[in-house]
């Protein structure tokens, strides 16, 4: 096994597909609240623009999961690709919030084509022993865009108004930069990945290699998919109220923010690389558990900071906890799922998971605005109740990975198979 290496010129370049799309996705993270009131919606509803982005993908990644079963991950790749280029400028033209709600849902279905065929495409390649340690990779390189991403978004949009762009229209600039880098990805995934042979892994399933199995929802399935959605849950929670906490508790400008994202950010990413290696050793269960653990508590302590510098601490703490349990837990959905099946249910992953980031974006903006000026005693504290969201997703996540502890076992993993060149 000496000398083995999950770096073939495919992985590495699935690699650098993930970092440019992630980037993409990221630029606006660090205001896209506020063009979304800036165009005329309220406080309120922003949750909803959050969420008709992920609905759409719910909707719509079981089909393209399937269909990237059938015709080939390559090629549904690339469509939900051209359809992120194709959108990205759509949202940087909107003229009012209506058809930004409208250009969302559009993009979310096209864009879990993108995504899920781009997981399941690196699973097909990466040797079966080693798929924690090129989940943990491909996580890494993610993280790395979606780090820089808010960081740049911001910095364009502010350089944008300092040249003297009204505040509104600096804000739609970074979408048509989002729309370049996708079509970078596209033209990297076109010139440069190719298609890989299933049929191996197939062949050492009982059972497998059968076209259009159909396999049923055992209960380590069940409750994968049940974490899976009170994961989106908290998720939804979370980013689209992260920006108005920052700028409600700390007055921070979007450059600020996205500073303050990235920072945190990048202080989990070697920590996702590590952790899939890991789990690769140590089973997948037991870095789930470590990583869910410590981002659900400091997630908790998150709103009940005083200062920046703690904030920033304590949210660089939580985002370690979250690059060490989500390589494990890919990792363990692929050991579960079939490779002839393996979109359909990546697509089922994807619609629990993005079924939870529509509701928890509309639970949480509502709780926000209703409660972000009030305190409450507590115990004798005196709680804040822009904490609410953040309180709830603690609560929530904890109970989910305690359930996935005790209810899911491992499944026995495959011999070792050569990585695709």
């Amino acid at each position: 096994m000496a000398g083995r290496s999950i770096y073939s010129r495919q992985i590495l370049v699935l690699g650098g597909v993930q970092l440019i799309e992630s980037l993409a996705f990221a630029l606006p993270l660090s205001f896209f609240p506020h063009y979304v009131v800036g165009l005329g919606a309220s406080v309120a509803s922003v949750g909803l623009f959050t969420s008709s982005f992920m609905l759409s993908m719910a909707v719509m990644s079981p089909k393209f999961g399937s269909l990237s079963d059938q015709h080939g991950r390559k090629r549904i790749m690339m469509l939900g690709i051209i359809g992120d280029v194709v959108f990205g400028v759509l949202t940087g033209l909107v003229p009012s919030w209506p058809w930004l709600l409208l250009v969302r849902v559009a993009n979310g279905a096209v864009s879990s084509a993108a995504m899920l065929s781009s997981e399941a495409l690196l699973i097909d390649s990466a040797p079966i022993d080693m798929r924690g340690e090129a989940s943990g990779f491909i996580m890494s390189t993610a993280m790395v865009g979606r780090n820089l991403g808010p960081l740049l978004g911001g910095t364009i949009q502010w350089a944008s108004l300092s040249l003297g762009l009204s505040l509104l229209d600096s804000y739609r600039v970074p979408y048509f930069v989002d729309s370049g880098l996708a079509l970078l990805a596209l033209l990297l995934v076109v010139l440069l990945i190719r298609e890989p042979e299933r049929s191996a892994e197939r062949r050492g399933r009982p059972g497998g290699g059968e076209t259009g199995a159909r396999v049923p929802l055992s209960r380590t399935l069940k409750v994968m998919l049940a974490y899976a959605f009170v994961n989106g849950v908290g998720v939804g929670f979370i980013i689209p109220i992260m920006v108005l906490f920052y700028s409600d508790k700390f007055g921070i400008e979007p450059v600020g923010i996205g500073a303050l994202l990235s920072i945190s950010g990048f202080i989990g990413l070697f920590a996702s690389y590590v952790a899939g290696r890991l789990s690769d050793r140590m089973g997948r269960k037991p870095l789930i558990a470590l990583g869910d653990l410590v981002s659900r508590a400091f997630g908790f302590v998150l709103p009940l900071t005083g200062d920046v510098t703690q904030a920033g601490v304590i949210m660089s703490i939580r985002s370690l906890g979250f690059n060490v349990s989500m390589p494990a837990f890919r990792a363990l959905r692929a050991d579960a799922v079939p490779p002839e099946v393996r979109g359909r249910f990546f697509g089922l992953f994807g619609t629990a998971f993005t079924a939870g980031d529509v509701i928890g974006p509309i639970i949480s903006t509502w709780i926000y605005s209703v409660y972000r000026f009030e305190h409450f005693r507590f115990l004798g504290f005196r709680v804040p109740g822009y904490g609410i969201p953040f309180f709830v997703n603690s609560v929530l996540g904890i109970l989910s990975t305690v359930a996935l502890l005790a209810l899911v076992e491992e499944p026995g993993r495959l011999v070792p198979t050569r990585p695709e060149t």
